[in-house]
C-alpha cells in the first residue's frame, strides 16, 4: 500500500514531484495549462472590460465568459494563467499611457488656461510631466541620525598596567 501524503511529508514531496514531471503539466496554452478560451475571455473581460462593477468584477467577468468564479480563480493560480494576466495588465497600462499624454496635451495648449496664473500653473506643471517621462514625482531620500548622551559620571573601571609611563611633574 502507497504511503498517504498526509502522514508522512517525504511521501508529500515525491508525490507532487511524480505530478510536476507527468506530461503536459508544464504546458503555456491549451488542455491541462488552465490557459483555456473560456479563461483568456473572463482575464480580457477582468482587465478590459469598463462597464463592470468594482466589487464584483472578477465574479461578472466569469460569468459573461461562461464559467464560474471560482474555476477562475483557480485558474489564476497556474502560471500559464498569470502569465497571461500580467501581459494583457501591462498591455492596457501602455494604452492608459497615451491617453494619459493625450490629456497633458490638452492641458498644456488650452487656450483657457494662458489668460490666468492658476492656469499658468497647472500647463507648467503639465509640461513637467511631460519631460519627466517617469510620472509625476522625483526621488526623494531623507536620513535621520540620532545619538542619544546621557550626561552623568564616568567611572574607569579598568586595571591598572605597570607598563605606563609616568612622568613626572616639570
Amino acid at each position: 500500500m502507497a504511503a498517504r501524503h498526509d502522514a508522512d511529508p517525504n511521501a508529500l514531496v515525491a508525490a507532487r514531484k511524480r505530478e510536476a514531471s507527468k506530461p503536459g503539466r508544464t504546458k503555456a496554452v491549451g488542455r491541462g495549462s488552465g490557459l483555456t478560451r473560456r479563461v483568456r475571455e473572463g482575464i480580457d473581460l477582468l482587465v478590459f472590460g469598463s462597464d463592470l462593477e468594482p466589487k464584483d468584477r472578477l465574479k461578472q467577468a466569469a460569468e459573461r465568459s461562461g464559467i464560474s468564479d471560482r474555476a477562475l480563480r483557480a485558474a489564476m493560480q497556474k502560471p500559464s494563467v498569470d502569465a497571461y494576466y500580467k501581459r494583457q495588465l501591462s498591455a492596457y497600462r501602455e494604452g492608459l499611457k497615451a491617453v494619459a499624454l493625450n490629456t497633458v496635451e490638452n492641458v498644456m495648449t488650452d487656450p483657457k488656461l494662458m489668460t490666468n496664473a492658476s492656469g499658468a500653473k497647472a500647463r507648467l506643471e503639465a509640461a513637467k510631466i511631460t519631460l519627466n517621462e517617469g510620472g509625476s514625482g522625483g526621488l526623494n531620500i531623507q536620513v535621520n541620525t540620532q545619538l542619544n548622551v546621557t550626561p552623568g559620571y564616568v567611572i574607569d573601571l579598568t586595571e591598572k598596567s605597570e607598563t605606563i609611563p609616568h612622568f613626572p611633574a616639570a
